[in-house]
């Protein structure tokens, strides 16, 4: 693994690192004693070479060079970072119980091999452009490489730091303090780069490994676990402080790593410390010999025999390459892996490297429009296939990027390599859905003129509608174009709105249908605004089948029951770009007169991949703006509402004041606040927490308080429970992702490709071979995730974790599957009202009563709902609310959840964090955006990144070779987000269709952008 640690002190770093009488503890690969070694092109500029001195090391370290130049000397100066590079366990062992010393100049080849790359990729200066401090690529540190042999327990753990100067040489060859950001963000691909060629090391020495989890790291295979865990003691300390303070994520446990530090034990006599791990490793039957000996003989590295052993090792070589040339004919098609004769002659190390980065791309591009091509090269890695190492990976994006397969962005100021790419499938989709509002525009039938609106809403509205409310209603029901979007900021009234929208409508015979990303957001619209309303993934479902099929019968009728129809689609944020160009397509098939697309661009955007609704608003989509909050009843809450609305989270934590707690246990402290609540005020406080793991304790609190007091009662019942892994189908193509004890579920219509029908299959085994044991509790049956279609889309299965869930009477649930026969929608809320030897008594959210008997499949998809995520929450108005955020959750701590979180309320808020300043800086650097092929390659402004002035336009392009600059434009400009803590409603018109004169046909009728005219960063 890899920790990153800032360097505290030059002086005292000197003194722990290099002590001029260190000699205890570095090893090479003949088992003599060294004490460190300079490394980087910034040391060979210096004349830095050979051990490292104290006094040289400190120099460095405070910022003179050896010529006597100070550089960035000041009071608060940073003297640079620590990168540790610790081996698996089994590494350490084999190292100091086995006394095998090749596997630590592996690990030593490994380190230097990243840090390498790290100089190439990661170092940078910055410079003033136009007042602004501008990262610049420089290629160059200066950094010092010190092993070490023991934890901070004294177990064996051989483990590299890379102590890295806060010292760069820019391109005019001037000396300055390093810009260590991309160091930090990505310590991550770091670690992965560094598991990757340790990984590929020990397989060149002879060694099997084993994956251990989803990101890379690895134990030799051979060692056995209950040895790897008896000489783990600092890991079970950390475990330990960590359950203490109630985290559970690696993220916060890496926190703990760094924060519980005590200086490191006195080794005292090192021979007879390494004596005492292999008598302990003796007593419990290992000393690795065995494992040892049967590693040289697979390197060949015997003597008496090594002719033999090497012409055994070509054949097996040989034979295992036509295995896997075989095995890749067998496969489904993949449109990202050379076929046919060329699969042929590709080596298995360059075979698993296609297959490992065309994976990696449908990974991240399931989520994401376009990605960090570090981040691409860390997804490829993480699998852990043999030979991949970050040199074949680049080469391999390189090639991709060469046969347009992926788009490069625009590079940003300064940086000389490629930093994201996209997809042809991504940006081919954002251009569809702006084509498609474009077609849309004067192509809609009025419901009314726009004259007699206003009147008629005000007439219909339960209470009168603001100027916001009614410019929106109005231009929906007036406008001749077939999408509209209404933006609203959080609490701006959207559901009164549609209220009088929808009953006008009806008035005048129009049909309308709501639609919502999940059940409870339905049932709110359907509440809310007394819309009939369904999830989009039904409605798509029953209808995409139109956009395709004519002239039958079931097309007929569709059409009939569509016609002069309405879609009006809640929350739009978070609505995907694939589900939005398939509504555009059914709206437009069958005829459908509008669709209404109504959100915040500010709050929580899609799962998967796009922000579409941000991008038609930036595209100059007809557009109505309600910015008026009336939710919030308080000056402060309406004041915190508008900073959030603007990104300013940290502004409005500081306007919070001290309803801000920090406790370093919130999730705790969040359920005892709840606790301490009277019953009613119980009632009229939501906890919202952001975070997976601060949800579970804060339920499970909340729960045992008030078994306590006697709120919830009786003995209860135990129900065994699934719990959704959080995996792409991607991912579910790997063997590595799945665990015994876990549970694949198979939908509807099974999973033909790999010969699993529907139902509920126990994981029992992950073999060797890449295939996965598993049991349907009759027989059991063996697959292989590598048949799984690469290119299918449907969602057929899942992966879940059992866990055990004590219910008792009175207790507040939710649903965390579908069963639409009983009205029972996931992460729609219910409360149990008995427990008996009848089964299960719940109440519903439509105040209905329903027994479950005790084998109901119902009972095991739920959970405990006195705290519901920010998911949950957003469309949700309660009057009070507890909203814990934890720093540790760094991708969940950004802006949009922040919104979220803060703006459901009316009367009074509580925010619970771990760490006031931490998570402050955190929100103000992390908005939480998602990402835009388009807007990657500079051809939309939607996020405003240029800042200031109106957005860059849509530049159409063409699209399967039809040039969009031909089509009526439908640009528009979108009015500027306010800037004030409070502004007023603006009214969006439909934008005047006018041609831009500066749009001319693409004659080459080319889809994709040319490559930009500087390095890719890639080794080509």
């Amino acid at each position: 693994m890899l920790s990153v640690a800032s360097v505290r002190s030059a002086s005292g770093a000197a003194n722990y690192f290099a002590k001029d009488d260190f000699k205890d503890n570095y090893y090479t690969a003949d088992g003599s004693a060294e004490q460190s070694a300079w490394g980087g092109a910034g040391a060979e500029t210096l004349g830095l070479e050979g051990e490292v001195s104290k006094q040289a090391f400190e120099e460095i370290l405070s910022g003179t060079l050896p010529s006597g130049e100070g550089v960035a000397r000041h009071e608060n100066r940073r003297n640079g970072v620590d990168l540790t590079f610790s081996a698996p366990k089994s590494v350490s062992l084999m190292a100091y119980v086995a006394g095998d010393k090749r596997v630590l100049a592996a690990n030593m080849t490994a380190v230097q091999k990243t840090m390498a790359w790290v100089e190439k990729n990661l170092a940078e200066g910055r410079k003033d452009i136009e007042g602004r401090k501008v990262p610049v690529q420089t290629s160059n540190l200066v950094y010092a490489l010190f092993q070490h042999d023991t934890s901070r327990a004294l177990d064996p753990q051989a483990h590299i730091h890379a102590v890295v100067a806060n010292l760069t040489r820019m391109p005019d060859g001037k000396w300055q303090a390093l810009h260590a950001d991309k160091l930090w963000a990505n310590n991550a691909t770091i670690g992965a780069i560094y598991h990757a060629y340790l990984r590929a090391g020990l397989e060149t020495l002879g060694y099997q490994v084993e994956l251990q989890g989803k990101h890379g790291t690895f134990e030799i295979s051979g060692v056995p676990k209950t040895v790897i865990d008896a000489f783990s003691q600092r890991r079970e300390a950390i475990l330990e402080k960590a359950a203490a303070l109630g985290i559970v994520s690696a993220k916060g446990r890496d926190g703990v790593t760094t924060t519980t530090r005590d200086p490191k034990l006195n080794a005292g006599d090192r021979d007879g410390l390494i004596k005492g791990w292999i008598d302990k490793a003796a007593a419990l039957g290992f000393d690795g010999k065995g494992l040892l000996a049967s590693s040289e003989a697979r390197a060949g590295a015997s003597v008496s025999d090594s002719r033999v052993e090497r012409g055994y090792r070509a054949v097996a070589d040989a034979i295992q390459g036509a295995r896997e040339v075989i095995g890749g004919f067998l496969r489904p098609h993949d449109p990202l892996v050379d076929s046919g004769l060329t699969r042929i002659t590709l080596s298995p190390a360059t075979a698993r490297t296609q297959l490992a980065v065309a994976s990696a791309v449908r990974i991240l591009s399931e989520r994401e429009a376009a990605f960090n091509v570090h981040l691409l090269a860390k997804t490829a890695l993480d699998l852990g296939l043999k030979g991949v190492t970050i040199d074949s990976v680049e080469a391999r994006v390189g090639r991709l990027i060469e046969q347009r397969q992926l788009i490069p962005g625009v590079p940003r100021d300064g940086d000389k390599n490629i930093s994201m790419v996209t997809t042809a499938e991504a940006l081919r989709t954002e251009e569809t859905i702006l084509k498609a509002v474009e077609a849309g525009a004067g192509k809609a039938v009025p419901v009314i003129p726009a004259t007699e609106a206003p009147e008629r809403l005000q007439a219909i509205a339960d209470r009168p509608l603001n100027a916001g409310q009614l410019a929106a209603a109005t231009l929906i029901l007036s406008s001749e174009d077939r999408t509209i979007t209404v933006q609203g900021v959080a609490g701006a009234g959207k559901s009164t709105m549609l209220q009088a929208v929808a009953r006008v409508a009806e008035a005048e015979g129009r049909d309308i249908v709501g639609l919502a990303f999940q059940n409870k957001m339905v049932a709110d619209l359907a509440d809310g605004a007394g819309i009939k309303s369904q999830t989009i993934a039904s409605f798509v479902l029953a209808n995409e089948r139109f956009v395709t099929e004519r002239d039958t019968p079931r097309f007929e009728a569709a059409q009939a029951k569509f016609a002069g129809a309405m879609l009006v689609v809640d929350e739009t944020s978070m609505v995907s770009s694939d589900d939005m160009l398939k509504l555009h397509r059914i709206t437009e098939a069958l005829g459908i007169d509008k669709l209404v697309l109504v959100g915040d661009r500010q709050q929580l955007s899609s799962i998967d991949a796009g922000k579409s609704f941000a991008m038609i608003q930036a595209a100059g989509g007809t557009m109505a703006r309600m910015d008026e909050n009336i939710r919030q009843r308080t000056d402060t809450l309406r004041t915190v509402a508008a900073l959030a609305n603007i990104g300013k989270a940290g502004e409005a934590m500081k306007v919070l004041g001290e309803n801000v707690h920090e406790s370093a246990s919130a999730p705790e402290t969040a359920a005892e606040m709840w606790l301490a609540l009277a019953p009613d005020e119980r009632e009229a406080t939501a906890v919202f927490a952001s975070g997976r793991a601060s949800r579970a304790i804060i339920n499970q609190r909340i729960q045992d308080g008030l078994a306590a007091e006697g709120t919830v009662r009786g003995q209860g019942i135990h129900l065994t429970v699934y719990e959704r892994v959080n995996h792409t189908r991607e991912e579910l193509r790997y063997a590595s992702t799945y665990q015994p004890g876990q549970t694949l579920d198979v939908g509807r219509g099974g999973a033909l490709d790999v010969g699993l029908e529907k139902g509920r299959y126990d994981v029992t085994r992950v073999l060797p071979n890449g295939k996965v044991e598993l049991s349907d509790g009759r027989r059991k049956i063996r697959f292989d995730p590598q048949q799984l279609s690469p290119t299918e889309k449907r969602d057929r299965l899942e992966l879940t974790e059992k866990k055990d869930l004590h219910i008792r009477e009175g207790d507040r649930i939710r649903w965390t599957a579908n069963d639409k026969p009983r009205d029972l929608h996931n992460a729609a809320l219910a409360r149990v009202l008995t427990v008996d030897v009848n089964g299960v008594t719940v109440e519903t959210a439509s105040r209905e009563r329903l027994t479950l008997d005790l084998g109901d499949p119902m009972l095991s998809r739920l959970d405990l709902a006195y705290a519901l995520n920010m998911h949950m929450a957003q469309g949700i108005t309660t009057d009070k609310a507890i909203t814990v955020m934890d720093s540790h959750e760094r991708n969940l701590s950004n802006q949009r959840m922040f919104n979220v979180g803060v703006t459901r309320v009316r009367d009074e808020l509580v925010m619970v964090v771990d760490d006031k300043a931490k998570l402050e800086r955190q929100l103000n650097l992390n908005p939480g955006n998602k990402t835009s092929a388009l807007e990657t390659l500079g051809r939309l402004d939607i996020d405003n990144r240029k800042g200031g002035g109106a957005p860059v336009k849509f530049d159409p392009g063409p699209i399967d070779g039809i040039n969009l600059a031909d089509q009526p434009d439908i640009l528009g400009d979108l009015p500027p987000i306010p800037e004030g803590p409070v502004a007023p409603a603006v009214v969006g018109q439909a934008n005047d269709l006018k041609a831009p004169p500066d749009l001319k046909p693409d004659v080459k009728g080319d889809l994709l952008p040319p490559l930009p005219e500087r390095s890719l960063g890639l080794d080509l």
